[in-house]
C-alpha cells in the first residue's frame, strides 16, 4: 500500500512545475453502482454506494488533461467461502471502508461559441483500498450459515481477498462535463467506469465493475 501512496506523491511532484498554467481543485459527490454477478439470495443485488471525493485537474496548453482524484464510500460484505461479496444489512458480516484513488489522463474540449462548456475524455488506472471491520451487532464467534466459520475469521478472509489476485486494481474510463460559472468556479459532473482487473483475469467477468456518477464543483 505504501508504494501506491509514493506513486501519488511522485505524480503530484511531476505536475507541480506546470500545474500553475491551469489548475482546478474540485469536490465530487454521487452514487456508485457495483456489479454483483452472484445469484445467491444472501449476497446483495448490485449495491449502490454513495461517495464523497476530492481531486485536482491539471490542464496543459495543448488541452491535455491530467487528473488525480480520491473518493470514499462504505458498504457491507459477507464471505461466501471463496469470495468477498456485497451483503444486505441482515446478512452482513463486515462493514467495509473503501478509498478509490484515481490517476487519469486525456483531453479537454471547449464546446459552443461561448467557450463556457468543457468536455473531457480520459482514461487511467485506479487503486481501490478497502478494509473491513466486524459490523455492529455481529459477534466475533457468530457462525457463517454456509461455511460454519466464525465471523472474525470471515472478516480476515474478506480483507485478504481485497488485496489478492489484483482485486484492488481498476482500469478506468472517465467522461467529464463542466460549465464555467466564473473565472474561478465551474460546475458539472463526472461519469466513470471502473473495470475490475482481478475478476477479468480470473474468469469472473464483470463481477465488481463499478459505475460512478458524481456532481462536480471546481475552484481555480
Amino acid at each position: 500500500m505504501k508504494k501506491f501512496f509514493v506513486l501519488s506523491v511522485i505524480f503530484l511532484l511531476f505536475l507541480a512545475p506546470v500545474s500553475a498554467m491551469d489548475t482546478d481543485f474540485f469536490v465530487t459527490a454521487g452514487p456508485n453502482l457495483m456489479v454483483n454477478t452472484q445469484t445467491s439470495t444472501k449476497s446483495a443485488p448490485s449495491p449502490i454506494m454513495y461517495s464523497l471525493g476530492l481531486g485536482g485537474d491539471f490542464r496543459f496548453e495543448n488541452m491535455v488533461l491530467a487528473q488525480v482524484h480520491g473518493s470514499f464510500f462504505t458498504n457491507y460484505y459477507l464471505w461466501d467461502g471463496s469470495e468477498a461479496r456485497p451483503a444486505e444489512v441482515e446478512n452482513r458480516t463486515a462493514t467495509v471502508l473503501s478509498f478509490m484513488l484515481d490517476f487519469t489522463g486525456g483531453y479537454s474540449f471547449c464546446l459552443g461559441k461561448s467557450q463556457k462548456h468543457l468536455l473531457s475524455l480520459s482514461g487511467g488506472l485506479a487503486f481501490l483500498f478497502r478494509h473491513g471491520f466486524l459490523s455492529n451487532g455481529v459477534s466475533s464467534d457468530d457462525p457463517n450459515r454456509d461455511t460454519g466459520s466464525m465471523a472474525s475469521d470471515d472478516v480476515s478472509d474478506i480483507n485478504g481477498r481485497f488485496f489478492s489476485d489484483l482485486n484492488f486494481l481498476y482500469p478506468e474510463f472517465l467522461l467529464s462535463y463542466s460549465y464555467i460559472l466564473s473565472p474561478v468556479w465551474k460546475i458539472g459532473g463526472d461519469f466513470r467506469i471502473y473495470l475490475p482487473l482481478g475478476p477479468l483475469t480470473s474468469g469472473r467477468g464483470a463481477d465488481g465493475m463499478i459505475f460512478s456518477l458524481a456532481l462536480k464543483l471546481s475552484y481555480k
